[in-house]
Protein backbone atom coordinates (compact mmCIF):
# COMPACT_ATOMS: atom_id res chain seq x y z
CA UNK A 1 0.00 0.00 0.00
CA UNK A 2 1.20 3.69 -0.54
CA UNK A 3 2.00 5.59 2.28
CA UNK A 4 2.82 9.17 2.97
CA UNK A 5 5.23 10.43 5.12
CA UNK A 6 4.32 13.59 7.34
CA UNK A 7 6.93 16.12 7.39
CA UNK A 8 7.83 18.90 10.63
CA UNK A 9 4.67 21.59 10.49
CA UNK A 10 1.15 21.75 11.90
CA UNK A 11 -1.54 24.36 11.04
CA UNK A 12 -4.03 24.62 8.63
CA UNK A 13 -1.00 24.32 5.19
CA UNK A 14 -0.21 20.87 6.88
CA UNK A 15 -3.95 20.04 7.42
CA UNK A 16 -4.80 20.81 3.98
CA UNK A 17 -1.68 18.66 2.75
CA UNK A 18 -2.05 15.67 4.49
CA UNK A 19 -5.70 16.03 3.52
CA UNK A 20 -4.55 16.29 -0.30
CA UNK A 21 -2.73 12.83 0.31
CA UNK A 22 -5.60 10.90 1.98
CA UNK A 23 -8.20 12.00 -1.09
CA UNK A 24 -5.39 10.97 -3.48
CA UNK A 25 -4.22 7.62 -2.16
CA UNK A 26 -8.74 7.01 -2.39
CA UNK A 27 -8.16 8.41 -5.54
CA UNK A 28 -5.31 5.19 -6.01
CA UNK A 29 -6.73 2.42 -4.21
CA UNK A 30 -10.01 2.99 -5.84
CA UNK A 31 -8.06 2.94 -9.25
CA UNK A 32 -6.30 -0.14 -8.73
CA UNK A 33 -9.77 -1.81 -7.47
CA UNK A 34 -11.51 -0.90 -10.60
CA UNK A 35 -9.10 -1.94 -12.94
CA UNK A 36 -7.10 -5.36 -11.26
CA UNK A 37 -8.36 -8.29 -12.30
CA UNK A 38 -5.60 -10.52 -10.82
CA UNK A 39 -6.31 -12.20 -8.26
CA UNK A 40 -3.63 -12.12 -6.21
CA UNK A 41 -3.81 -9.14 -3.78
CA UNK A 42 -0.08 -8.23 -4.18
CA UNK A 43 -0.70 -7.42 -7.83
CA UNK A 44 -0.77 -4.09 -7.83
CA UNK A 45 2.36 -1.20 -7.64
CA UNK A 46 2.64 2.00 -7.30
CA UNK A 47 5.25 3.45 -9.86
CA UNK A 48 6.73 6.98 -8.47
CA UNK A 49 7.47 9.87 -11.09
CA UNK A 50 10.97 9.57 -11.85
CA UNK A 51 13.09 12.60 -9.68
CA UNK A 52 16.54 11.63 -11.17
CA UNK A 53 18.31 10.86 -14.21
CA UNK A 54 18.12 7.02 -15.15
CA UNK A 55 21.04 5.86 -16.87
CA UNK A 56 20.29 2.67 -18.52
CA UNK A 57 23.47 0.11 -17.96
CA UNK A 58 22.51 -2.70 -15.72
CA UNK A 59 23.97 -0.55 -12.90
CA UNK A 60 20.99 0.15 -9.97
CA UNK A 61 22.84 2.68 -7.71
CA UNK A 62 20.25 4.88 -9.53
CA UNK A 63 17.54 3.20 -8.06
CA UNK A 64 18.64 3.39 -4.36
CA UNK A 65 15.75 5.09 -2.60
CA UNK A 66 12.74 3.15 -4.66
CA UNK A 67 10.48 0.60 -3.14
CA UNK A 68 10.39 -2.71 -4.86
CA UNK A 69 8.53 -5.70 -4.74
CA UNK A 70 10.89 -9.25 -4.19
CA UNK A 71 9.53 -12.36 -5.68
CA UNK A 72 11.38 -15.00 -2.83
CA UNK A 73 8.46 -17.29 -1.62
CA UNK A 74 7.01 -20.50 -3.16
CA UNK A 75 3.91 -18.71 -4.14
CA UNK A 76 5.22 -16.99 -7.21
CA UNK A 77 6.05 -19.70 -9.29
CA UNK A 78 3.70 -20.76 -12.21
CA UNK A 79 2.39 -23.73 -12.17
CA UNK A 80 2.11 -25.22 -15.79
CA UNK A 81 3.98 -26.94 -18.58
CA UNK A 82 5.54 -29.20 -16.38
CA UNK A 83 6.59 -26.57 -13.89
CA UNK A 84 6.08 -25.35 -10.32
CA UNK A 85 8.11 -25.29 -7.23
CA UNK A 86 9.13 -28.99 -6.75
CA UNK A 87 13.17 -28.16 -7.74
CA UNK A 88 13.39 -24.62 -6.30
CA UNK A 89 16.37 -24.23 -3.76
CA UNK A 90 15.36 -21.90 -2.17
CA UNK A 91 15.79 -17.48 -2.84
CA UNK A 92 19.52 -17.94 -3.62
CA UNK A 93 18.77 -20.96 -6.35
CA UNK A 94 16.45 -18.27 -8.12
CA UNK A 95 14.23 -14.93 -6.89
CA UNK A 96 13.90 -11.52 -7.97
CA UNK A 97 13.25 -7.83 -6.94
CA UNK A 98 11.71 -5.02 -9.48
CA UNK A 99 11.40 -1.40 -9.16
CA UNK A 100 8.99 0.53 -11.59
CA UNK A 101 9.57 4.62 -12.07
CA UNK A 102 8.05 6.97 -14.93
CA UNK A 103 8.03 10.27 -16.77
CA UNK A 104 5.87 11.86 -19.42
CA UNK A 105 7.84 10.03 -22.49
CA UNK A 106 9.26 6.30 -20.87
CA UNK A 107 8.15 3.87 -18.26
CA UNK A 108 11.41 2.38 -16.62
CA UNK A 109 12.16 -1.12 -15.03
CA UNK A 110 14.57 -2.48 -12.96
CA UNK A 111 14.85 -6.22 -12.45
CA UNK A 112 17.43 -7.64 -9.64
CA UNK A 113 17.80 -11.26 -10.62
CA UNK A 114 19.22 -13.75 -8.27
CA UNK A 115 19.95 -16.92 -9.88
CA UNK A 116 22.95 -19.09 -9.32
CA UNK A 117 23.44 -20.48 -12.36
CA UNK A 118 23.24 -18.00 -15.32
CA UNK A 119 23.69 -19.43 -18.89
CA UNK A 120 24.00 -18.04 -22.46
CA UNK A 121 20.65 -18.89 -24.65
CA UNK A 122 20.43 -21.42 -26.21
CA UNK A 123 16.54 -22.13 -26.99
CA UNK A 124 16.66 -18.52 -28.86
CA UNK A 125 19.11 -19.56 -31.15
CA UNK A 126 17.53 -23.04 -32.21
CA UNK A 127 15.20 -23.19 -35.61
CA UNK A 128 11.56 -23.61 -35.10
CA UNK A 129 9.93 -23.36 -31.95
CA UNK A 130 10.09 -26.44 -30.15
CA UNK A 131 12.12 -24.11 -28.12
CA UNK A 132 13.06 -20.43 -27.78
CA UNK A 133 13.68 -17.05 -25.60
CA UNK A 134 10.70 -18.83 -23.28
CA UNK A 135 13.42 -21.47 -22.58
CA UNK A 136 16.46 -19.22 -22.14
CA UNK A 137 17.39 -16.97 -18.49
CA UNK A 138 16.11 -14.09 -18.97
CA UNK A 139 13.01 -11.75 -17.47
CA UNK A 140 9.45 -11.06 -19.10
CA UNK A 141 7.95 -7.75 -19.21
CA UNK A 142 3.96 -7.68 -19.94
CA UNK A 143 1.90 -4.27 -20.92
CA UNK A 144 -1.36 -3.77 -21.38
CA UNK A 145 -0.67 0.11 -22.24
CA UNK A 146 -4.30 0.92 -22.66
CA UNK A 147 -5.53 -0.84 -19.42
CA UNK A 148 -7.99 -2.61 -21.48
CA UNK A 149 -7.49 -6.13 -20.46
CA UNK A 150 -7.10 -7.41 -24.08
CA UNK A 151 -7.39 -11.08 -24.86
CA UNK A 152 -5.13 -12.93 -27.91
CA UNK A 153 -2.93 -9.70 -28.54
CA UNK A 154 -0.59 -10.57 -31.80
CA UNK A 155 2.68 -9.79 -33.93
CA UNK A 156 2.20 -5.57 -34.66
CA UNK A 157 -0.14 -4.69 -32.03
CA UNK A 158 1.71 -1.54 -30.28
CA UNK A 159 -0.04 -1.83 -26.94
CA UNK A 160 -0.43 -5.22 -25.66
CA UNK A 161 2.59 -7.02 -25.20
CA UNK A 162 4.94 -9.93 -23.78
CA UNK A 163 8.65 -8.99 -23.82
CA UNK A 164 11.03 -11.68 -23.83
CA UNK A 165 14.71 -10.17 -22.50
CA UNK A 166 17.22 -12.81 -22.54
CA UNK A 167 20.06 -12.74 -21.04
CA UNK A 168 23.66 -12.92 -22.39
CA UNK A 169 27.23 -11.45 -21.61
CA UNK A 170 27.80 -10.55 -25.17
CA UNK A 171 24.42 -10.34 -27.15
CA UNK A 172 21.31 -10.16 -25.22
CA UNK A 173 17.45 -10.41 -26.79
CA UNK A 174 14.55 -8.86 -27.29
CA UNK A 175 11.36 -10.43 -28.28
CA UNK A 176 8.00 -9.43 -28.78
CA UNK A 177 4.55 -11.36 -28.62
CA UNK A 178 4.99 -14.62 -30.70
CA UNK A 179 1.42 -15.22 -32.46
CA UNK A 180 -0.22 -14.85 -35.53
CA UNK A 181 -3.86 -14.86 -36.12
CA UNK A 182 -4.87 -17.79 -38.65
CA UNK A 183 -7.92 -18.57 -39.48
CA UNK A 184 -8.73 -22.63 -39.22
CA UNK A 185 -5.30 -23.19 -37.39
CA UNK A 186 -5.57 -25.85 -34.78
CA UNK A 187 -5.16 -24.85 -30.97
CA UNK A 188 -1.84 -24.93 -29.97
CA UNK A 189 -0.86 -27.32 -26.91
CA UNK A 190 1.98 -28.24 -25.19
CA UNK A 191 2.73 -31.50 -24.42
CA UNK A 192 3.71 -32.12 -20.35
CA UNK A 193 6.48 -34.48 -19.37
CA UNK A 194 4.12 -37.66 -18.90
CA UNK A 195 2.08 -36.91 -22.36
CA UNK A 196 -0.89 -35.21 -21.34
CA UNK A 197 -1.35 -32.10 -22.97
CA UNK A 198 -2.74 -28.19 -21.84
CA UNK A 199 -3.55 -25.56 -24.03
CA UNK A 200 -0.79 -23.30 -24.97
CA UNK A 201 -2.92 -21.04 -27.02
CA UNK A 202 -6.06 -20.04 -28.75
CA UNK A 203 -7.48 -21.46 -31.82
CA UNK A 204 -6.76 -20.19 -34.95
CA UNK A 205 -2.85 -18.95 -34.04
CA UNK A 206 0.25 -19.86 -34.46
CA UNK A 207 3.31 -19.11 -32.67
CA UNK A 208 6.54 -17.29 -34.56
CA UNK A 209 9.73 -15.93 -32.99
CA UNK A 210 9.22 -12.02 -33.28
CA UNK A 211 12.65 -10.70 -32.45
CA UNK A 212 12.77 -7.51 -32.27
CA UNK A 213 16.56 -6.93 -30.34
CA UNK A 214 17.72 -4.34 -33.97
CA UNK A 215 14.23 -2.56 -33.92
CA UNK A 216 13.35 -1.69 -30.34
CA UNK A 217 15.52 1.09 -30.13
CA UNK A 218 12.87 2.66 -32.91
CA UNK A 219 9.66 3.60 -32.96
CA UNK A 220 6.62 2.90 -31.64
CA UNK A 221 9.33 1.67 -28.06
CA UNK A 222 11.95 3.98 -28.60
CA UNK A 223 13.33 1.43 -26.09
CA UNK A 224 16.63 0.93 -24.15
CA UNK A 225 17.78 -1.97 -22.27
CA UNK A 226 20.89 -3.25 -20.39
CA UNK A 227 21.80 -6.60 -18.48
CA UNK A 228 25.15 -7.00 -16.20
CA UNK A 229 26.11 -9.78 -14.46
CA UNK A 230 26.02 -9.56 -10.47
CA UNK A 231 27.90 -11.86 -8.12
CA UNK A 232 24.42 -13.83 -7.33
CA UNK A 233 22.85 -13.30 -10.79
CA UNK A 234 22.55 -10.37 -13.17
CA UNK A 235 20.41 -7.10 -13.43
CA UNK A 236 18.13 -5.96 -16.59
CA UNK A 237 17.55 -2.26 -16.96
CA UNK A 238 14.53 -0.81 -19.19
CA UNK A 239 13.39 2.38 -20.88
CA UNK A 240 11.18 2.44 -23.16
CA UNK A 241 7.76 4.06 -24.25
CA UNK A 242 3.90 2.82 -23.94
CA UNK A 243 2.14 3.50 -26.80
CA UNK A 244 -1.42 4.08 -26.47
CA UNK A 245 -0.65 4.43 -21.94
CA UNK A 246 -1.67 7.95 -20.94
CA UNK A 247 1.87 8.77 -18.82
CA UNK A 248 0.56 11.01 -15.86
CA UNK A 249 -0.91 10.19 -12.48
CA UNK A 250 -4.08 7.76 -12.44
CA UNK A 251 -5.59 11.54 -10.20
CA UNK A 252 -4.83 13.79 -13.13
CA UNK A 253 -6.20 11.93 -16.15
CA UNK A 254 -4.57 9.05 -16.12
CA UNK A 255 -5.77 5.07 -16.19
CA UNK A 256 -4.22 2.01 -14.96
CA UNK A 257 -2.04 0.40 -16.99
CA UNK A 258 -1.42 -3.50 -16.95
CA UNK A 259 1.84 -5.16 -16.39
CA UNK A 260 3.77 -8.36 -15.36
CA UNK A 261 7.14 -9.61 -14.64
CA UNK A 262 8.55 -13.14 -15.03
CA UNK A 263 12.12 -14.80 -14.79
CA UNK A 264 13.02 -17.95 -16.48
CA UNK A 265 15.24 -19.99 -14.98
CA UNK A 266 17.60 -22.81 -16.80
CA UNK A 267 19.87 -24.10 -15.27
CA UNK A 268 21.11 -26.43 -18.06
CA UNK A 269 21.57 -23.79 -20.75
CA UNK A 270 19.26 -26.09 -23.18
CA UNK A 271 15.71 -27.69 -23.17
CA UNK A 272 12.92 -26.68 -21.20
CA UNK A 273 13.00 -23.88 -18.00
CA UNK A 274 13.88 -25.67 -14.74
CA UNK A 275 11.31 -23.14 -13.35
CA UNK A 276 9.58 -19.62 -13.55
CA UNK A 277 9.20 -16.81 -11.24
CA UNK A 278 6.03 -14.74 -11.87
CA UNK A 279 4.01 -12.04 -10.30
CA UNK A 280 0.62 -11.91 -11.57
CA UNK A 281 0.23 -14.47 -13.93
CA UNK A 282 1.24 -17.87 -12.06
CA UNK A 283 -1.30 -20.21 -13.57
CA UNK A 284 -3.87 -20.30 -16.56
CA UNK A 285 -2.99 -18.86 -20.35
CA UNK A 286 -0.90 -15.28 -18.82
CA UNK A 287 0.89 -14.95 -22.22
CA UNK A 288 -2.34 -14.26 -23.79
CA UNK A 289 -4.78 -12.74 -21.97
CA UNK A 290 -3.97 -9.55 -20.35
CA UNK A 291 -6.54 -10.45 -17.64
CA UNK A 292 -4.23 -12.22 -15.83
CA UNK A 293 -1.55 -9.77 -15.30
CA UNK A 294 -1.37 -7.27 -12.26
CA UNK A 295 -1.95 -3.45 -12.07
CA UNK A 296 0.40 -0.32 -12.30
CA UNK A 297 -0.40 2.68 -11.02
CA UNK A 298 1.23 5.99 -11.90
CA UNK A 299 1.55 8.58 -8.96
CA UNK A 300 3.25 11.78 -8.67
CA UNK A 301 3.73 12.45 -4.82
CA UNK A 302 2.42 16.20 -3.96
CA UNK A 303 4.65 19.00 -2.98
CA UNK A 304 7.35 16.88 -3.14
CA UNK A 305 9.97 17.71 0.40
CA UNK A 306 6.64 18.37 2.65
CA UNK A 307 5.14 14.95 1.83
CA UNK A 308 6.90 12.05 0.28
CA UNK A 309 6.61 8.41 -0.07
CA UNK A 310 7.57 6.41 2.82
CA UNK A 311 10.40 4.19 1.54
Amino acid sequence: MLTFTRKRGTGPAMRMVVCISCALLGLLLAASSSFASSPYSWATYYAAKRTGPVTIDGDLSDWDGIKGFTMDQEKFFFVGQGMSSSKWNGPKDLSATFKVVWDEHYIYVAVHVVDDTVNEPYGTLQPGTDTGSWDDDGVELMFDNDGSNMARYYVGDPMHHEFHFVYSATHPFVFDNFWKYEPGAAQPMFTLPNGEKEPLAFPDEVMVKHDITTQFAGPPYDGKFAFKRTSDGYNLEVRMALPGAQMKPIYDGGHAIGFDVAINDNDRGKGPLKQQLHWSGISDLFWRDCKFFGTLILYEAPEAGRLSPKK
